[in-house]
């Protein structure tokens, strides 16, 4: 799913990354429908004590440009809010 990243919160090695939605679906919805205010916000949840969300996440923040040079996790996740990018959508928190 196409993203821009516009928080990241990480507590207790729960990580939520928050964007908009700009997927070529979701902005031609919003064409559509002509409201600049109706802007699809999504949440992805990554917990780092399982190993699979920990994997995905590492190789993730290594293909961010915006992250390199970074020389912690934090930083480098700080680093992408601004950025449009691609998360999986098995990630995506629906609550």
């Amino acid at each position: 799913m196409d993203i821009e990243i516009i928080s990241v919160e990480i507590k207790k090695g729960i990580v939520m990354i928050t964007g908009i939605d700009v997927s070529d679906e979701n902005l031609r919805r919003m064409e559509r429908m002509k409201d600049d205010g109706m802007q699809t916000e999504v949440i992805f949840c990554f917990d780092s004590h399982q190993s699979k969300d920990l994997q995905y996440l590492y190789n993730w923040l290594k293909r961010q440009k915006a992250a390199k040079g970074a020389t912690t996790w934090g930083e480098a996740l700080h680093k992408t809010i601004g950025t449009i990018t691609v998360i999986a959508k098995k990630y995506r928190s629906w609550e």
